[in-house]
């Protein structure tokens, strides 16, 4: 029996994270589903993802997407390979070119309720998670609750990974909607910052943030 092409629907494009987006370059480039499931996704998440499921339907969307606005050219290759094969397959070139045309649409803004495990590697995000760190808000709250040294609770991250995370945290700050504080950085737990923290009953406050009464700093003292 002859392939029939395969029906796509034109339903709106849901988002997709850089991560999917490196995933599905994998595939497209031969990568078995367990080595792509092993490098860019987590096993033991709380909610599993089907990631031979995932991959497939975010192929189809794309290619829905590149039949409405792609080149007359793309569309024509996408269309011919969807008669010959019953599905749209993709090379490496075919999925740039698709990429060009949906950057402005299919990359998700990384948001608050987002998983950690969306944005980082499986590794990282199995750290953050064992701490109760689950969503990139609860991340961005953690950061600055606990103040420059917030990675020292958290096992194997790193004063270096450290700062990549909060860099990329500050350089989303708008889409997530919580910024990481002007004060906050993985440099000298004793260096001096601008901003001061006065501690309630029972709440630990980061060491560079604690802040003494005036009448107790000693700063006006005899000896000063």
């Amino acid at each position: 029996m002859a392939n029939r092409p395969q029906q796509l629907a034109q339903m709106p494009l849901r988002s997709y994270s850089r991560t999917e987006f490196t995933a599905l370059r994998a595939r497209v480039k031969g990568l078995p589903i367990e080595t792509i499931e092993r490098l860019y996704f987590d096993r033991d998440a709380v909610e599993p993802v089907d990631v031979a499921q995932l991959l497939r339907t975010m192929r189809d969307d794309l290619v829905a997407a590149a039949l409405r606005d792609g080149s007359p050219v793309l569309q024509a290759h996408l269309q011919a390979a969807i008669a010959k094969y019953g599905e749209p397959r993709l090379t490496p070139v075919s999925l740039q070119l698709i990429e060009q045309v949906a950057a402005q649409w299919a990359v998700a803004a990384p948001r608050a309720e987002h998983p950690v495990g969306r944005w980082f590697r499986p590794l990282v995000a199995a750290r953050l998670e064992g701490e109760g760190i689950h969503t990139l808000g609860e991340l961005v709250a953690f950061v600055n609750r606990r103040g420059g040294q917030w990675w020292r609770s958290v096992p194997r991250i790193g004063v270096g990974r450290a700062r990549v995370l909060v860099a990329w945290l500050r350089r989303h700050a708008a889409s997530i909607g919580a910024p990481v504080e002007v004060d906050v950085d993985a440099g000298d737990a004793l260096a001096p910052t601008s901003a001061g923290v006065t501690a309630g009953a029972g709440q630990l406050a980061p060491l560079e943030r604690l802040a003494l009464p005036v009448e107790l700093s000693g700063a006006h003292g005899a000896n000063r």
